[in-house]
């Protein structure tokens, strides 16, 4: 057994246990995963155990699934404070993660629906948010090509803003606030794959306004906004046209030779470019080599002032 959800607060770990897999040294081979027993996909590791330890494992997914309905049991809507009580599977999670184990999707999914509900519900409570926070980024990057879900952007967009950009009078030091910070900056990376069609459209629009004024300080809070929560997902691809990107990139040049501003735009593009091959780049090619030699700040002819425009007229 890996563990009962019965001693989930304190799991013990014995000789047939396949958490003992994570202290196997790693093998050096570019195979990560083989067909292991059973015909089910298996870490390579599991192929190395036993056979009666490498029995034990197929019991992995039934723990999962209790440790998962245990894990909403916990939670008491009409009780807020029922959220502390939810922690002690967080470690719990983070064996199962560990240990490579092979669970079913449906329960992974049920594991981050259930994190961002309790992520929602725990406003104020910034170490709650903090511990679900890491834990969901942990398992959206490593089962992200293999869950089919829908996150909406609004609740998280809605935390970050409430938590800080607003006055708080709460009790939490800068450090507590710190790490929320990083961790639901990191939750949204995460999260951007999942947003349904139409987000970024709705997303653009919130913020667009903002950058209206270059010269004003919102421009900047609004390419903050766009940067970390405009998807580049197959669901939103019909948002991003030639005329977005002709857009986009006057709004580049509206700021010239300013650093915060080149790296919110460029990361912005770079993600475009990664991800849809249909935009005619072309045409958009002098603007981009200008705008990136700028940012390299490459000087000619032995001068130290950086190119302005390579002519395109």
């Amino acid at each position: 057994k890996l563990l009962d959800p019965v001693d989930a607060a304190a799991p013990q770990k014995s000789s047939s246990s396949p958490v003992a897999i994570d202290r196997i040294p790693r093998a050096k081979s570019p195979v990560s995963r083989v067909v292991g027993f059973g015909g089910s996909d298996m870490h390579l590791y599991n192929a190395w155990l036993p056979p009666s330890v490498a029995e034990e494992t197929k019991k992995e997914g039934e723990a999962f699934s209790r440790v998962v309905s245990s894990m909403r049991s916990s939670y008491k809507p009409e009780d807020p404070d029922s959220v502390y009580a939810t922690l002690k599977w967080i470690s719990v999670l983070d064996v199962f993660l560990k240990a490579k184990s092979d669970v079913a999707l449906e329960d992974v999914t049920a594991v981050v629906e259930i994190g961002l509900e309790l992520f929602g519900v725990s406003q104020d409570k910034l170490y709650v948010q903090v511990r679900w926070g890491n834990i969901l980024v942990r398992v959206l990057n490593k089962y992200r090509k293999k869950l089919a879900l829908k996150v909406q952007w609004r609740p998280l967009y809605d935390t970050l803003v409430h938590t800080h950009f607003s006055r708080s009078t709460g009790p939490e030091g800068w450090r507590v606030r710190q790490r929320h910070f990083e961790a639901i900056t990191s939750l949204v990376r995460s999260c951007r794959r999942f947003f349904p069609a139409g987000s970024a459209s709705e997303i653009w629009s919130e913020f667009s306004s903002l950058m209206e004024n270059p010269w004003h300080n919102s421009s900047f809070e609004g390419s903050g906004f766009v940067r970390l929560f405009l998807p580049t997902n197959l669901e939103n691809q019909d948002f991003y046209t030639n005329d977005w990107v002709r857009k986009t990139m006057e709004l580049w040049e509206s700021i010239p030779n300013c650093q915060f501003w080149n790296s919110q735009w460029s990361a912005v593009i770079a993600r475009v470019i990664k991800n849809y091959d249909f935009v005619d780049w072309e045409c958009f090619l002098p603007v981009l080599f200008t705008r990136y030699l700028n940012m390299f700040e490459v000087s000619l002819l032995g001068t130290s002032v950086p190119v302005i425009d390579i002519g395109t007229k």
